[in-house]
């Protein structure tokens, strides 16, 4: 799992290096490329890499709301693939789609604390499980944008998208301490102790603004909600207990910036970074017990929280 999460990286480098390398060479760029209002469809497609956390965390209301559980989730430089399509439908608006996806499954990290004595601030038990994988994750992004103003070199604008997001792990072997450290011991290396999986829902706002200065454009975005909402599903598969919760009316936060070089009139090369954050909120739990089918259900019990960094390198072609 990890040769081939190496190779993914690997040849995201080399796709980098080579894209690079290319723009070294001297190319002629149209005088028309210059003027925004003469793109009217750009397709994109970049690769690289995402880092980032998620975390889980399960609160006891009937003891004043405090956390008495938390599952930290930490993944690196997992190789992606993703794709862009833009439209000026008219000069003060366009529509713009995108999506991303891991290209293969890549190695992490998570620790599971649990704080069962109320007076005590540390947590009383612990385990750990370096062999941890994101399995896979993806996003998808609709949106449109109304142009505030418009000008040949300069554009700057409002949005408002919509965006869906899903992350799903698994955990194998792994040690533990319980009981203030009075019983530890290792978990079998080859079973699967826990699967995690997140999914976000999120309508959002923004603004967006780009600038163009000879063969070189610069663009950022801001997003930002109030309004997502998130499920996530862990699986004990030791316990043979689910937990299932969900979350409405979450912040969420993105900045992202872009830059881009003409190789020809119509052919840009560009760099691109991204980060986003979904803050914690408590919501609602409900607790499955597969071995008796038993089920039960809590309110402001759940918490889910991730942020993410994502940076690329690709090409896109303007129609």
């Amino acid at each position: 799992m990890f040769l081939q999460g190496a190779k993914a990286a690997g040849r995201i480098h080399f796709f980098i290096f080579a894209t690079v390398a290319t723009v070294a060479l001297p190319v002629a760029a149209d005088s028309t490329r210059d003027l925004y209002v003469n793109e009217k469809v750009t397709l994109g497609i970049n690769a690289g890499v995402l880092s980032g956390q998620t975390h889980e965390r399960v609160y006891a209301p009937e003891e004043g709301g405090r956390r008495i559980s938390q599952l930290d989730w930490k993944y690196n430089n997992a190789a992606v693939i993703k794709g862009s399509l833009d439209w000026n439908v008219l000069p003060w608006m366009s529509l713009g789609a995108s999506g991303w996806t891991t290209v293969t499954s890549t190695n992490g990290y998570m620790n599971d604390d649990d704080w069962v004595d109320a007076s005590q601030s540390q947590w009383t038990d612990r385990a750990v499980h370096p062999n941890t994988t994101l399995r896979h994750a993806n996003e998808f992004d609709v949106n449109l944008k109304g142009w505030l103003l418009n000008e040949p070199v300069y554009r700057l604008g409002l949005m408002a998208g919509y965006q869906e997001r899903r992350f799903s792990f698994t955990s194998e072997g792994g040690s533990f301490s319980y009981n203030s450290g009075a019983y530890t011991g290792e978990f079998p290396a080859d079973v699967t102790i826990i699967g995690y999986k997140q999914h976000f829902k999120t309508p959002y706002v923004g603004l967006v603004g780009s600038y163009r200065y000879k063969r070189f454009d610069m663009e950022g975005v801001f997003k930002y909600s109030r309004w997502a909402s998130a499920t996530d599903i862990d699986e004990h598969y030791l316990a043979d207990k689910t937990f299932v919760g969900k979350t409405k009316h979450q912040q969420y936060y993105s900045l992202g910036g872009k830059l881009g070089y003409d190789m020809t009139a119509n052919t840009n090369v560009f760099v691109e970074s991204a980060w986003s954050r979904t803050r914690n909120k408590k919501g609602s739990l409900t607790v499955k017990n597969r071995s008796d089918n038993y089920r039960d259900s809590y309110t402001d019990s759940a918490g889910i929280e991730s942020s993410s960094v994502m940076t690329t390198i690709g090409l896109k072609y303007v129609f």
